[in-house]
């Protein structure tokens, strides 16, 4: 706490620089169109009176009864088909007053039309602002293009930052759930699992657009919203799995000053305050920057467990002209810790002789080295865009990270005795250090060949993962070395082994470069035509070993047709290809060999909507995916995998979000998922996949009283419920279906903000994910946090 405060105090200045007045547009619409039929291109960018963009603006067009409309993307971007003719533009964002011009569109033209938007009085905001808040319309990763969801032949989910705020959303686990077909949880704590359409996908997660980390649990305070896109994105990202992929999207720096305090305490010694600030470095408000930092320290509902958490995520853009912004992107994030391990299925989901295992129950030791966990993250990221005046933009993003793990006696499950009671563990310690080098390069622009309008994008990126690793732990033969704890009765301080002996080592690197295209066609004002494709080149390394190379194209086709305004039925085809770093067993080879590519491929189509003013979204997605080169854990050899052969997932999707009246939001969203083995060598026929239920339900609603005396109070409710899960990839038992239930209480007045939030009301007893027998992992019990904030 003491060193935001530090922070706090020799940032400050940040908030003082006084935003630039602008004089709105102003006059009544003077209008003629030749015909209904769009045959003309506007574009532009939407920037506040600094050069930043504004993302997320609404860009509209009328002329008597023509009106079209769109969103500008993440640099403040748009484009309009637009008939031939004199129409009125108007451009809205919260919190900047709205500015209106008329622009003329003559046959086959490509007019620019920027727009600079002036803040509005800060008395005059309503938590309609907030409402809105709640749909995002339009996003960059789908396409790598400004493009409205409603175009984008896939299924895409944007969980925004106000949700994540209500909902009082601290680890990824609490925003994915919002998500149809998605089921977060898994068998350990501290990393991100999660299945999508019943294929597991962790470990894949994405950070603005760049290949992350390894898994480990990534903070959400520091991000603007969560961004999942299912079924396969390998035709423009690569390297991925084929259910899906989730990008997390950075806070931004804003030229406008801001200062947010919070805090938030609650169940389970959970202490996080937290600090976002920042504004404009210098007077011609083409310099600004941003901090979030954050210090949470927390026990867990299992005994003896705790977390320490430091987060520091600094950022700053600079416009160097109207048309070219650099923004550089920090992060740091350091977790230490004990950690809690799973417990055995008996006792847990199968009956036990002994009765029901706490699911508080510890079961490490409690010296200082034991279980203890050491997270480091470091990153140095940016952003750099040019717009050329001919309408193409060339953008490039890159990061370089550096990570450090440190397991230390970690006592890892070995066997349950006979008696159902004893369990015999064995300890691991482990320590890797591993860089991630990734850039993307991309060209886009817009053109027309006769009637068809063009939205290209040509890039290339390229990944490096340099990982050096070492693990020791007992001789497994020497059944002395394993350490004995009863899960009924612990006692703690059980002799461990004196010595550990080396266990494996080794140093790996990983190389993947892509060449992707893709063209966007508009062919009237209904039907869009989305088609690409990538050519991957990948190559994994076990040093001083010669290289194992890949290399596969991935293609892409879709179709978006609006049958009505807002109302567009969609299809899609593609492919995936995810280069794997396991080894496969091999009885001539000490390490092994490496496992071949997992390639999949996925039919899919629905319905998108976008209607009543963009209050109420919502998308319907069945699909097909089929799976191969199966890749999972050699329960017979440590360390090394096995190929199960093939898999394959069908599917219903359903999820809205509908705007009420006066300060009423609901997101709902339903999946219906049958996923299972279609060939393989040992798991049967017909196995459902792993931790992936068939039926899942989410629904959250608030209210927020808009006028009176009680304006600004808040009540929120919400409720999910899972099916039943296999627990191991032979389906020897299931995790129980379960409901969950969670509600809270908000109120705000001018600055201030107070919030209330609820888990798990019922204090069901459940089961979020499993491995095998040994490791299920339980969910929490019932639990509260109280959030404080104060905001300038």
């Amino acid at each position: 706490m003491r060193n935001l405060i530090a922070l706090l105090t020799v940032l400050m200045p940040l908030v003082a620089q006084p935003p630039v007045p602008q004089r709105p547009g102003a006059g009544a619409p003077a209008c003629t169109l030749a015909s209904q039929e769009t045959e003309a291109t506007l574009s532009g960018t939407v920037s506040d009176a600094s050069g930043a963009a504004l993302p997320d603006a609404t860009v509209t067009a009328v002329c008597g009864a023509f009106r079209a409309e769109t969103r500008t993307g993440v640099n403040g971007g748009y484009t309009l088909a637009l008939p031939k003719g004199t129409l009125r533009i108007r451009v809205t964002s919260a919190r900047f007053t709205a500015a209106e011009r008329d622009v003329t569109m003559a046959a086959d033209s490509a007019v620019q039309a920027d727009f600079t938007l002036r803040p509005e009085d800060v008395h005059s905001s309503v938590s309609v602002t907030a409402q809105i808040d709640y749909i995002a319309e339009e996003t960059n990763s789908g396409a790598k293009l400004d493009l409205p969801l409603l175009e984008i032949p896939q299924s895409i989910t944007v969980v925004t930052r106000k949700v994540l705020d209500d909902q009082g959303a601290v680890r990824l686990d609490d925003a994915l759930r919002n998500v149809a077909g998605v089921m977060p949880g898994g068998y350990y704590e501290g990393w991100d699992y999660y299945r999508i359409r019943g294929f597991d996908s962790s470990f894949t997660t994405y950070l603005d657009g760049l290949r992350g980390g390894n898994g480990t649990a990534d903070e959400i305070g520091g991000l603007e919203a969560v961004e999942v896109m299912k079924g396969p994105s390998s035709a423009l990202y690569g390297q991925g799995v084929l259910g899906g992929l989730v990008n997390l999207r950075s806070k931004r720096p804003k030229s406008d000053a801001l200062l947010n305090l919070e805090y938030t305490g609650g169940s389970f010694a959970f202490n996080s305050p937290s600090v976002d600030f920042g504004g404009s470095l210098n007077r011609s408000r083409t310099l600004y920057g941003r901090v979030f930092a954050l210090d949470r320290r927390q026990d867990t509902f299992v005994d003896y467990a705790h977390i320490h958490r430091a987060y520091v995520v600094p950022s700053v853009t600079w416009r160097i002209t109207p048309a070219t912004s650099l923004t550089l992107l920090g992060r740091y994030q350091q977790d230490n810790g004990r950690h809690a391990f799973p417990l055995p299925a008996k006792g847990t989901v199968l009956p036990n002789i002994n009765g029901e295992i706490p699911v508080s129950r510890y079961v490490g030791e409690l010296g200082n080295d034991d279980n203890s966990v050491h997270e480091d993250n470091r990153q140095l990221g940016w952003e750099f865009t040019h717009q050329f005046r001919e309408g193409f933009r060339i953008r490039q993003n890159g990061r370089v990270a550096v990570y450090r793990q440190i397991w230390k006696n970690l006592l890892y499950p070995g066997f349950l005795d006979a008696d159902e009671r004893t369990l015999y563990r064995y300890p691991l310690s482990y320590d890797q250090n591993w860089k991630n080098y990734a850039i993307d390069t991309s060209v886009d622009g817009v053109f027309h060949t006769g009637a068809v309008r063009h939205e290209v994008v040509v890039g290339v990126d390229y990944f490096r993962n340099p990982t050096v690793f070492s693990g020791e732990s007992i001789d497994f033969s020497d059944m002395s070395q394993y350490t004995p704890i009863d899960l009924f009765h612990p006692v703690y301080g059980q002799s461990k082994p004196t010595a550990l002996i080396p266990a494996y080592a080794g140093h790996t690197l990983m190389q993947f470069t892509g060449l992707y295209f893709q063209d966007h066609l508009r062919l009237g004002r209904r039907l869009t035509i989305t088609a690409g494709g990538r050519m991957n080149f990948t190559s994994n390394r076990d040093l001083p070993d010669p290289s194992h190379t890949d290399s596969a194209f991935t293609p892409r086709i879709g179709a978006n047709y609006q049958i009505l305004p807002g109302l567009a039925l969609y299809g899609s085809y593609s492919r995936s290809f995810l280069p794997q770093s396991g080894r496969v067993y091999d009885a001539g080879s000490e390490n092994g060999t490496f496992a071949p590519p997992e390639k999949g491929r996925q039919w899919e189509g629905g319905v998108k909507s976008s209607l009543l003013n963009g209050r109420l979204s919502s998308t319907l997605a069945l699909y097909d995916l089929r799976r191969g080169n199966v890749l999972t854990t050699d329960l017979g050899h440590p360390n090394f995998s096995i190929v199960t052969g093939q898999q394959r997932s069908r599917g219903v999707e359903a999820e809205s979000t509908f705007l009420l009246h006066g300060g009423w939001s609901l997101t709902a969203a339903y999946a219906f998922n049958n996923a299972k083995v279609t060939e393989d060598n040992t798991i049967p026929v017909g196995t459902p996949t792993q931790n992936a239920p068939r039926h899942a339900f989410n629904l959250w609603t608030r209210y927020e009283i808009q006028r009176g005396w009680a304006k600004g109070l808040g009540i929120g409710l919400g409720g999910r419920r899972y099916g039943d899960q296999s627990g191991d990839l032979f389906n020897t038992f299931q995790l129980p279906g379960y409901g969950l239930l969670e509600g809270s209480l908000s109120y705000r007045v001018g600055h201030f903000g107070i919030q209330f939030n609820a888990y798990n009301l019922s204090n069901t007893r459940y089961f979020t994910g499993s491995y095998d027998s040994l490791y299920v992992k339980p969910g929490a019990p019932r639990s509260a946090r109280v959030t404080v904030r104060w905001s300038f």
